[in-house]
């Protein structure tokens, strides 16, 4: 019995140290190479090399009508910037610009990807959007798709944009893994946050929070804790179908609550 014990306390702790030094492959999966452009959507763009703590981001700038209102997307995991039509698409058709960041090692992006790094990286996104484009806080809508999500409220900490847009985002990374491993000290272990929770308190620009009733990958109760500890202004959209097309692919539907909540 004390074999078959101490058998059972190996494999646990083989497996917490596992996934506590596996943790940046876990929570980061980096498509490489675009399989579309831009102008394989019909649209015009312009390719942007940003400079990011050493490493070049190969970034898409997508203009809209001439006045200034821009979208700064930050996509999700397991995606880069070459699969991001509909969301382009839907962006396009209410005349909005969109610039399409690609954090370090996603796409053609050097580098490997962090929770640091993805902080960095949005950082020089904005201030391109603010030194070389010239435009003001107040023209620049942050847009963050699940694992962006998370990316954008810790942008939207430091620069708060016009509004910020989170769609399918978690509470927290740890919060995550305890969902997925109840059995593991993950919390403890954990040394990528991504804390929307507390963040989303601190953020007080108007938020609109995006949530599928039916996503099979971040479940829906994220969504409804963002919401319910967010601050005012907000406004919560209950979306169905999958977490990467249930909102988006909605058609009219989706256009309608972004135009009422954008404009």
């Amino acid at each position: 019995m004390l074999n078959i014990l101490l058998i059972i306390l190996a494999v646990y702790g083989l497996l917490a140290a596992y996934l506590y030094f596996s943790q940046n492959s876990q929570v980061f999966h980096p498509p490489k190479g675009h399989s579309q452009t831009p102008k394989d959507w019909g649209m015009e763009y312009e390719t942007v090399l940003l400079q990011s703590d050493g490493q070049t981001l190969t970034n898409w700038w997508i203009p809209g009508d001439d006045d200034g209102l821009t979208v700064l997307f930050f996509h999700g995991n397991a995606t880069n910037i070459s699969e991001t039509y509909e969301y382009v698409r839907m962006f396009h058709s209410l005349g909005l610009s969109v610039f399409l960041l690609e954090y370090r090692g996603y796409g053609l992006s050097e580098g490997r990807p962090t929770e640091e790094g993805t902080k960095a990286d949005a950082e020089a996104a904005w201030h391109y959007l603010i030194d070389k484009k010239k435009l003001i806080g107040s023209q620049i809508i942050f847009y963050g798709h699940s694992l962006g999500g998370g990316v954008a409220t810790g942008l939207a900490i430091k620069h708060p944009p016009a509004k910020l847009i989170i769609e399918g985002t978690f509470t927290s990374v740890p919060d995550v893994a305890a969902d997925i491993y109840p059995y593991l000290p993950v919390r403890l272990m954990a040394h990528i946050h991504f804390p929307n929770l507390e963040r989303i308190k601190q953020i007080e620009v108007p938020k609109l929070l995006i949530h599928s009733i039916e996503d099979e990958i971040i479940p829906y109760s994220h969504g409804e804790k963002l919401f319910a500890a967010a601050s005012q202004p907000k406004t919560f959209y209950q979306a169905h179908g999958s977490h990467h097309e249930g909102f988006i692919t909605s058609g009219a539907k989706s256009k309608e609550v972004l135009q009422n909540f954008i404009f």
